[in-house]
Formats: structure tokens, C-alpha cells, sequence
């Protein structure tokens, strides 16, 4: 295969994305992959080139960096703020994010949009409170959190967080919610009201914060400085920063709040923290960068996407083993497990699909076609169909999982403003 050479080092992330994806499109068909030479640990880098479906690899060799692009058949995002994120409400509504700076409330049931709700610019992703009677929306281009009353669907307060707000995580058992900021390397903590109670700093490129089921800590990965920040969540404050794999981008805790499970993009693996003494207590080798951790219902297993191999991890809680390895499709960029515990539905961002997984038998049972991204997941009240947001497409997919079959694609951004 033939390479073309290139050089990012010392310029920005953002620059050296643009640099990138310049690239892919120049030479996508031609059979030629890039080799541009980056910085020792390149994580903000790499994880927003996978977060955005394209292919790449790091490649370590007598002393240098290299990141390996390979403008293959997949498919990256557009990053145009179609649907993406999804929330289930538990009276039957999908929210999800969609074009027009807008969120889209969809009936399950009826498989159609009720209306929309105007928010700040370019939201990206949604939180349901606790209790489902707000809904919190991050938005990335007015560096805010839009809050939303569900009884009504009326905005009821917004407040400034940081700069391009991530992934917001309420509290199970308090009236906040969480929003990290990767440019400031803040998070804002804001309650149901839109009042600021707290902005923390953290680590480097913070990613996808968690809050434990006993409400009583916060653990923000940090991409780029490695680590974990842990955040007393009763009083909203900074105890120190712990030490993990490399690029942890995602953290799920146990329903017992006693473990926490990291994973590390860029060192492919899998940190098990021990919530009272926050120490890591154990290392799960996963696939090529390892995105989003997920633990079962029932908690006995554990499962990681692996963005660059195309499968997923699956570990036995108890031993911290690897079972099994399911090959599933192209950049799995999400995934989530039915409320019986016996499906597994994966996003292949790359491949615009959607495999269902055995969850016993850890095997692929369907791969189903859906619109261009599909990306983050919900499901309805009863657990019988899964809801995928495509952002291409700005569409819903709705999976009927007893049946393996898409039965109908919402248009989450066709309706117009009224």
C-alpha cells in the first residue's frame, strides 16, 4: 500500500484534525493511507478522529510516533449535529438531538416526532434527571447547558458552562448535573434551577464524567493527562487525580458503587478502580482502542466497544477475565444492553448498521441497516424496540428486537418550527 508522509507535530489538535481529514478526502479510493508523525501520546488527537468514525492507528517505532490513516470503505461522521444523542423518558417519549439547534421528542409508541424544543447552538448530547423531570442538554457552540421541564417541554433555564460542553451526568440522588468542558478543562456543576454550584478544574481533556449509584463520588476521565479526577459529589470538590490507562475517555461504576470501570483508548485496556480507597486494583486487556465500558443488568459481566478492532470485549466482573471477544461491525461507537439483559445493540458508526448480540451465547444474531452514524441508543418502556440516532440522516431508527428488523426510520429534524 502505497503512504503519504506527514508532519503534525507541534501544531494544534484541532489543526492537525483538519490536516487529517483533508487527507481522507483526497485520497479515499486511491488505495494510499497517511503517515503523519504526532506527538508521544497523541490522545486528543486520536480519540476525536475515532469519535468521528475515521480509521486510525498508532504505531510506536524507535522513538517516533505515527499515526496511520487509512481512508478505507468506512464511512466517518459529519459532525453536523443530526441526531446523535438519545434519552428515553419513562413515559414513552425519545428525546434526541437534531439540526436546528434543536431537540426532537419522539413518541415510541407511535413512532413519530411530537414536537420539537428549541435550545442553544448545536446541541450535541442529552441527560435525563434522576426523577425524568428534566432533561439537560449540552450545547457545544454556545458553551451552555440548556435545561428542559419534561411535564411541559418548555425551557426552563440555561446556564454557561465551560467551552464545547460534553456528555452531561446527572446525580442519582441530588438535583445536579455534571458537564464537562475539554477546552477549559473545567467541570460545571449546575442545578435543576440553571444555578452554578461549582466549577471544577480537572485534568486534560476531559471526556465522559460519571457519578457512582450511591451518589457519593464523581470520576472524570481526563484523555489527555491520563487520569481520573475524583470529585467529592456532597460537596462538590476536587480530592486528587489518580493515575489509569492512557486516553480514559469512559467510566461506569458498579450499582454497588464499590468498583469503577475506565476505559483507556490509547493503551487498549480496561482499569478497574476500587471506590474507597480510589486505587486501581486491576487491568483488563480489551481491543484496539477501547471506547465506552458497559456493565450487564445483573452485574456479573462486563463488555468495552473497541473502536479500531470492530468488536467488543466481554469480562467476568468477579475475576476481571476476558471471556470473550464478538466481532461486530465498523467503528462500534456505541452500544447498550436491553433492559432484560439479552441483547446487546451496537452502533457500527463506520458501516451504518446496527448488530444485535446474543448476550448468553456472546454471538451476533442480526446486522441490521440503518441511516448514515448511527450513534447513541434508547429503549422503550416495555424493552421491545431499541431506538438508534443516525446523524447523516438526522433520523431515528426503530428496531423491533424479538422481530430483528428496523420498522421504521423518524425523521427527528423533519418537522418545522411551530
Amino acid at each position: 500500500m502505497a503512504s503519504v508522509p506527514l508532519d503534525l507535530r507541534g501544531l494544534r489538535p484541532d489543526r492537525q484534525a483538519e490536516l487529517l481529514r483533508e487527507q481522507y478526502y483526497a485520497l479515499r479510493g486511491t488505495g494510499a493511507a497517511v503517515r503523519a508523525q504526532i506527538e508521544e501520546r497523541p490522545a486528543q488527537l486520536y480519540v476525536s478522529m475515532l469519535e468521528l468514525g475515521y480509521r486510525v492507528a498508532i504505531e510506536h517505532v524507535d522513538g517516533t510516533t505515527t499515526l496511520v490513516m487509512r481512508p478505507d470503505a468506512s464511512t466517518p461522521r459529519p459532525g453536523a449535529g443530526g441526531a446523535h444523542s438519545l434519552v428515553a423518558h419513562p413515559d414513552g417519549r425519545i428525546y434526541a438531538n437534531t439540526t436546528g439547534n434543536r431537540v426532537a421528542a419522539i413518541d415510541a409508541a407511535g413512532r413519530k416526532v411530537l414536537r420539537h424544543i428549541d435550545v442553544g447552538d448545536r446541541p450535541s448530547h442529552l441527560e435525563l434527571s434522576h426523577d425524568a423531570q428534566r432533561l439537560y442538554v449540552a450545547n457545544t457552540d454556545s458553551n451552555d447547558i440548556t435545561i428542559v421541564d419534561t411535564s411541559s417541554d418548555k425551557v426552563v433555564a440555561s446556564a454557561a458552562t465551560g467551552k464545547r460542553p460534553f456528555l452531561p451526568c446527572a446525580s442519582p440522588d441530588r438535583d445536579l448535573v455534571y458537564v464537562p468542558s475539554g477546552p477549559d478543562n473545567v467541570v460545571t456543576v449546575v442545578d435543576g434551577a440553571g444555578v452554578v454550584m461549582a466549577t471544577l478544574s480537572v485534568g486534560v481533556a476531559p471526556h465522559d464524567i460519571a457519578v457512582s449509584p450511591d451518589g457519593r463520588w464523581a470520576y472524570q476521565p481526563n484523555c489527555g493527562s491520563h487520569s481520573i479526577t475524583v470529585i467529592d459529589a456532597r460537596e462538590q470538590r476536587v480530592l486528587g487525580e489518580v493515575g489509569v490507562g492512557l486516553g480514559p475517555g469512559h467510566v461506569v461504576f458498579s450499582q454497588d458503587s464499590r468498583r469503577a470501570y475506565v476505559a483507556n483508548t490509547l493503551s487498549d485496556d480496561v482499569s478497574v478502580l476500587d471506590t474507597a480507597s480510589h486505587e486501581v486494583i486491576a487491568t483488563i486487556p480489551a481491543g484496539s482502542a477501547t471506547h465506552l465500558p458497559v456493565l450487564s443488568r445483573d452485574g456479573r459481566v462486563g463488555y468495552a466497544a473497541n473502536f479500531a478492532s470492530d468488536d467488543l470485549t466481554v469480562w467476568n466482573n468477579e475475576t476481571h477475565r476476558v471471556v470473550a471477544r464478538i466481532p461486530v461491525g465498523i467503528y462500534p461507537h456505541f452500544f447498550a444492553i436491553s433492559p432484560d439483559d439479552r441483547t446487546i445493540v451496537v452502533s457500527n458508526t463506520g458501516e451504518s448498521s446496527v448488530c444485535l448480540v446474543d448476550a448468553v451465547k456472546h454471538a451476533v444474531v442480526a446486522r441490521l441497516e440503518v441511516s448514515g452514524a448511527p450513534a447513541h441508543i434508547a429503549f422503550d418502556p416495555e424493552g421491545a424496540c431499541a431506538f438508534v440516532g443516525c446523524e447523516t440522516r438526522d433520523e431515528v431508527a426503530v428496531i423491533d428486537l424479538r422481530n430483528q428488523k428496523v420498522l421504521a426510520r423518524v425523521k427527528a429534524g423533519a418537522q418545522e418550527r411551530g
